[in-house]
């Protein structure tokens, strides 16, 4: 690596890393005060540089939110596929782990449930929810096109209807468990992982 190759490696990495810490500060404020209450102008003085150079990384105040959306999913479904990559050939065990990661990380984050659900956890902030339904696609639908893919893998001779059917059918549960909660995310998760394997018509799980 030459010299220049590493100023400018160098140079990334510190750029990525005054990134993440001014949406960890976004962050901090939604979750304390709501969206309504971030201030560019605030972000950039808690992470130590200028309003003019957090502009210049993230644009507008909604092109901060949208990265601090994307980095909250990304976060998300890379979990729900580490989480189901455990389980390779047995639907049940990867279904169960994939939906007790989603309902337990959803409920001790806020953010994240407002983003899953476009329902402001416990009556909370509403000033995000505008963002969340002009940006992009619902995160529940990436979701069940994780879910989907995985199936797909696993479960050769199942139809792409029954698949379909299936991931929608326990990630669109899932999301009904995390606005109504009535069992543990452990209990609902077997329950769920029982509703794959009917759609499937495969045996019930033990």
């Amino acid at each position: 690596m030459t010299v220049v190759d590493l100023k400018a490696e160098t140079r990334a990495f510190s750029r990525a890393r005054l990134r993440e810490l001014a949406l960890d500060a976004a962050r901090e404020v939604v979750l304390d005060r709501g969206w309504a209450s971030v201030r560019m102008g605030a972000i950039a003085a808690a992470v130590g540089i200028s309003r003019q150079s957090l502009h210049g990384e993230f644009g507008t105040k909604d092109e901060l939110g949208d990265a601090l959306v994307m980095r909250e999913t990304t976060t998300f479904l890379d979990g729900v596929q580490a989480r189901l990559a455990k389980h390779p050939g047995d639907l049940a065990g990867g279904v169960a782990d994939a939906a007790e990661f989603m309902l337990s990380a959803t409920r001790d984050d806020p953010l994240l449930q407002t983003i899953l659900t476009r329902t402001p956890a416990n009556g909370g902030d509403q000033s995000l929810l505008p963002l969340l339904t002009t940006r992009g696609e619902p995160l529940i639908e990436h979701a069940v096109r994780i879910v989907g893919s995985w199936v797909t893998e696993q479960c050769q001779p199942a139809t792409l209807a029954d698949v379909r059917v299936m991931a929608e059918s326990v990630v669109r549960l899932a999301q009904s468990h995390l606005l109504t909660p009535t069992k543990t995310p452990s209990e609902a998760a077997q329950d769920l992982a029982l509703v794959a394997c009917r759609c499937l018509r495969l045996p019930d799980p033990h």
